[in-house]
């Protein structure tokens, strides 16, 4: 959904993304791809739209379980998730507090995500 920050693209073209470990030490100028287009990092920047949202949806259509750890439950559209499967699945939230979305969820777990995952998947 995110992409992946030791990989970049071409902001103009089609070129698949490719495995780039040089992004803490840029040039700099910026690199270019060949079709004379910006190389950047293979993320998604706020205000853009996230990958494989077509995948992401799919898989909450047959979700029975449904987990989000140490999210604010602002930032769209992943806060819409939980609504998404809301009524058919059970729904989780783990985190430091409770998220904007917390009355979407069935359960909330407040505290240290490393302390409380453990705990919680040895009890489903």
């Amino acid at each position: 959904m995110h992409g992946e920050l030791f990989k970049s693209r071409c902001d103009s073209c089609n070129r698949a993304p490719f495995d780039d470990t040089n992004l803490y030490d840029p040039p700099a100028e910026a690199a270019r791809c060949g079709c004379g287009g910006r190389i950047r990092p293979h993320i998604c920047w706020f205000g853009e739209v996230p990958f494989e949202l077509d995948r992401i949806c799919e898989a909450l259509d047959q979700s029975t379980l449904f987990v989000a750890v140490g999210t604010s439950g602002v930032v769209e559209p992943a806060a819409s998730f939980v609504a998404h499967v809301a009524g058919r699945a059970r729904t989780i939230y783990v985190g430091p507090e409770n998220p904007a979305n917390a009355s979407l969820f069935t359960e909330c777990y407040l505290g240290n995500a490393g302390e409380i995952l453990p705990n919680l998947f040895d009890a489903l």
